[in-house]
Order: C-alpha cells, then sequence, then structure tokens
C-alpha cells in the first residue's frame, strides 16, 4: 500500500499524488462516495488539513465532485486520455533507481513574442520568465526542456533554486496557483545535430517533443494558461505511456 514519507515533498501533495492514481486505476466505481475525511486521516495517519488540501486538488482536477449535505463522489473517466507521468522527473528516475538531476541553462526576463503572448493569453510584449533547464539521470541528460510563465503570476520564481526544485510544486505550494488541466502534443521526432549535442546522442537518434500547455483558474473561476511547456526526450532513454478509460 502506498504511504505518506518522511521527505522534502509536502505530505499534503504525496497524498494528492496516491489517491489521484487509485482513482485512474479504476479502484473506486463511477459515482462511488469516496472516503470521508476521517477515514483518509486514520489510513494515512495525516491532519485533516492535509486530507482537505489533497481532495480540493482532486476535486479542481475535477476526478471528484462534492454534493451538498452527502459527500465527496468519484467522477466517470469516460473516453479521457491519462498521461501515466504523473510523478515530478525527481521522482520518476528514482523509482528507476536512477539519480536524477537538473542543470539550469537559462533563466531570464524578456518581452513576449506574438506566438508566446497568444499562448498564454498575455498581452503580446509583458514581461515572461523564460526557464531552460536539462534534465539528469545518472548525469545522464534525458530531458531538454524550455517553460514560458507570465512574470505577473509569480513575480519572483528565478529567485529561487531551480536546480533543485520542482517548479510545479513552486507554483502551486509557494504562488497558491491551482493547476487545474493540462493540454498535452506529444510528437515523435528525430534529433538534428544540434538537439543530439544538447542531449549528448547521436544525430538521428529517436526523441520525443512534448508540447504542454497548463491552465489555472482565477478568482472569477475562468480557466486561464499558465505555463506553456516545451520538451524534448531522448527515445532510448524515456518513454510513455497512456491508457484510456472506458465507461459503459
Amino acid at each position: 500500500m502506498a504511504a505518506i514519507v518522511p521527505g522534502p515533498l509536502p505530505k499534503h501533495y504525496q497524498l494528492t499524488e496516491i489517491l489521484r492514481q487509485r482513482i485512474l486505476n479504476e479502484q473506486y466505481e463511477p459515482d462511488a462516495q469516496f472516503p470521508t475525511e476521517g477515514a483518509l486521516c486514520r489510513e494515512f495517519g495525516v491532519s485533516r488539513g492535509t486530507v482537505r488540501k489533497a481532495l480540493e486538488k482532486l476535486v479542481q482536477e475535477r476526478l471528484l465532485r462534492r454534493e451538498q449535505g452527502r459527500g465527496t463522489f468519484v467522477n466517470a473517466l469516460a473516453g479521457t486520455p491519462t498521461f501515466f507521468t504523473l510523478t515530478s522527473f525527481a521522482e520518476d528516475m528514482r523509482s528507476r533507481h536512477r539519480r536524477p538531476g537538473t542543470r539550469v541553462l537559462q533563466a531570464d526576463v524578456l518581452l513576449a513574442s506574438a506566438r508566446i503572448a497568444h499562448k498564454l493569453d498575455i498581452e503580446p510584449g509583458a514581461p515572461v520568465i523564460h526557464l531552460v533547464r536539462l534534465r539528469l539521470a545518472d548525469e545522464q541528460p534525458v530531458v531538454h526542456e524550455t517553460r514560458y510563465l507570465a512574470q505577473a503570476l509569480c513575480p519572483d520564481l528565478l529567485q529561487n533554486d531551480l536546480a533543485r526544485q520542482s517548479v510545479h510544486t513552486l507554483l502551486v505550494e509557494k504562488y497558491n496557483l491551482p493547476l487545474v488541466r493540462t493540454l498535452h502534443t506529444l510528437e515523435a521526432r528525430v534529433l538534428s545535430p544540434e538537439q543530439a549535442a544538447l542531449l549528448s546522442a547521436r544525430p538521428g537518434s529517436p526523441a520525443f517533443l512534448i508540447d504542454r500547455l497548463t491552465f489555472t483558474v482565477d478568482s472569477a473561476g475562468t480557466q486561464r494558461p499558465a505555463v506553456w511547456y516545451q520538451a524534448l526526450y531522448r527515445g532510448d532513454e524515456y518513454h510513455f505511456k497512456t491508457e484510456f478509460n472506458h465507461h459503459l
């Protein structure tokens, strides 16, 4: 059974990941009542506040719903494609018994081009945080990633230790940004000489390009783009699994 473990990840973050996996793995029937806060507190040995934060996140993701006077229920996942990259890069590498690492290649603020402004739904010329990192497994480059975020969402993000801290966790925990939805595009690629040099691979090697737009929700309940992420994954070092859940 999955458990909450001591470490740098907050308890409610760990609990959210455990409960999310249970829902996506269909351990609960659609429309079934979810375990109560008290039951989850007892099972995982955590406070009611920790449980409430985890449940709120899953409600925001529309995996759960609350019904007044009745409790919390599981939403159906009919036809929903799920990318099983739900853990952080560091967690994923450790699960493969590899040592994760991150090298920050570029971290600055630039003025949004027309393309970046369109992606993030901001005005052209607005200040944007630009972060480029190389993700390592046992010192071997496996992912080259680029992020763009409107600086207004997290003004001092670049002051954090971005070689050691998760950007996702910083946005949720430090800047209180609910990240509620992502749109993924996955493309097969062949590494150009320049791309191969970035990843210490051979030109012509297989790779995956991920284009991901992550949305937050404002005080009025409107979803807005928060992070535009592009990453090149070495095909010989990484693979992706997708599952489609169907309920008749």
